[in-house]
């Protein structure tokens, strides 16, 4: 009997540890909460899925619960007889009546019956726990896919939002440069206007000029015929002359052989015709200082039609230059400010060269072109041509501007005569090695009386003077 009870409690113990392990099982897929929990996150469907099964397998584990208490409580039933029945056995060697053994027989086949249950749902269990696991592993797979997933959205929306922040930045700058451009198109509306009636009044004198022009042309043609007839009237008194010289040589030599009374007679008429050819003489000087004269004056006025003439075609060349025909079907021109090599800051147009002169040359090149070497007024208009002229880097760092102490050394004066003042000056300072203008003689024994800018120092700290002789580049300037 103590091994029929040992053998049930042995049973029992095995149904319980075998519960206990497909318990463990079931409790796989619920034990990484932490990694199922960023599924959930990333997957909504994920998450009914896995709550789902979760659902399915607490209904199957409902029933093994049951067995495993049934088990405990028998369990302690075998241990509670295996007392009383140490305790008997000591007195009585034998079972009261068969009637108890019978009792434990039946107990022991519902035992064995529930444990060959268990067995079977113990297998049935260990597939399930199987599929778990293989599903375990699809999901880890899928939760590496997921963060993986997760990590490249977090650095696209990172990109995407730098992105945003980029394009709020060009929009409030195309915003404003909107503003500007509606400001400008305003103001060229404004000069568009202006040059319309500019043209018209420019049309308007070329046609009195082309009058002007016919008219003189035919003032020109009249003095022209007056000045042929003058030449034939003055060739006509010349031959006069010399027929008068000839009368004269004549008579002289008729006087040879005449009488003292007929030579004073003759030396009458000698004196008369004298006279009379003296008269005709000056008649001749003052038709040909009149002719002269009115020579003189046809010419001043070609002159004058002339240099018309050429201020009217300078006027059409700038009028193209500066406001040329974008429609030659209705002639209709747009102006600019400055020419298209040309830099416009403020109220003048600036050239950067990029071929290299000498001071006086590039200064005479400046001059052609209805300008002057650079003046520097303010701080704005030094920080405007030190980037324009770093920006343009070509042939060197150094560039002329019109500034020289040539007449009188250390008086530094602009083209235009002005001096140049301290609150405007931005001569460059080495620390340790001077200040400049140094008027430096080793490279030229004139030292140096011209003043450029060097771009590879700082924009307020740029000015130096160098020797006249050496070529440069060089900076213009004249009104827009």
């Amino acid at each position: 009997m103590r091994r029929q009870l040992s053998s049930v409690c042995l049973l029992c113990c095995s149904a319980s540890e075998t519960a206990g392990t497909m318990v463990g099982h079931q409790r796989l897929p619920w034990t990484n909460n932490s990694t199922q929990g960023a599924i959930s996150v990333t997957s909504a469907k994920q998450e009914q899925e896995i709550t789902s099964g979760f659902l399915r397998t607490c209904r199957r584990l409902c029933p093994l619960v049951g067995l495993s208490t049934l088990c405990l409580s028998l369990l302690a039933t075998c241990a509670a007889l295996s007392v009383l029945y140490s305790n008997e056995s000591d007195t009585k060697p034998e079972w009261k009546s068969l009637f108890d053994y019978q009792n434990m027989s039946d107990s022991y086949l519902t035992l064995t019956k529930a444990n060959t249950d268990l067995k079977k749902e113990n297998e049935i269990l260990k597939e399930h726990s199987a599929r778990q696991g293989e599903q375990t592993k699809l999901l880890n797979r899928t939760s590496v896919k997921l963060r993986s997933i997760s990590f490249a959205l977090s650095l696209e929306n990172g990109e995407l939002k730098e992105q945003i922040v980029n394009l709020t930045s060009t929009n409030i700058q195309l915003m404003k440069e909107h503003e500007q451009l509606v400001q400008y198109k305003s103001e060229q509306e404004e000069r568009r206007l202006n040059v319309s009636q500019t043209i018209k009044y420019l049309f308007s004198s070329n046609s009195q000029l082309q009058e002007e022009k016919r008219r003189l042309s035919e003032a020109n043609n009249l003095l022209r015929d007056e000045l042929f007839q003058l030449k034939e009237e003055n060739q006509q008194l010349v031959e006069i002359s010399d027929k008068r010289q000839e009368e004269i040589q004549n008579l002289s030599k008729k006087i040879e052989a005449f009488s003292k009374d007929d030579c004073e007679k003759l030396e009458v008429e000698v004196t008369q015709l004298q006279e009379q050819n003296q008269n005709l003489s000056t008649m001749l000087g003052k038709e040909r200082q009149e002719a002269a004269e009115q020579e003189r004056s046809r010419t001043q006025e070609m002159e004058q039609m002339v240099a018309d003439v050429q201020s009217m075609s300078e006027a059409y060349d700038s009028l193209d230059l500066y406001c040329p025909v974008v429609n030659q079907r209705t002639k209709e021109r747009i102006c600019k400010k400055c020419h298209d090599s040309w830099r416009q800051f403020e109220t003048k147009c600036y050239y950067f060269s990029s071929r290299v002169l000498s001071w006086s040359s590039s200064r005479a090149w400046c001059r052609t072109q209805g300008g002057d070497l650079l003046i520097i007024n303010s701080e704005q208009e030094q920080n405007f041509v030190f980037d324009a002229s770093r920006a343009l880097e070509q042939s060197g760092t150094r560039l002329w501007i019109g500034m020289t102490d040539a007449e009188d050394e250390g008086d530094w004066r602009w083209v235009d005569g002005s001096k140049v003042t301290s609150d405007v000056k931005y001569w460059l300072s080495r620390q340790g090695m001077g200040t400049e203008p140094d008027d430096w003689k080793l490279d030229d024994p004139s030292g140096e009386d011209c003043g450029h800018i060097d771009t590879s120092e700082s924009a307020l700290r740029s000015w130096m003077d160098g020797s006249c002789n050496i070529p440069y580049r060089w900076i213009c300037e004249k009104n827009a």
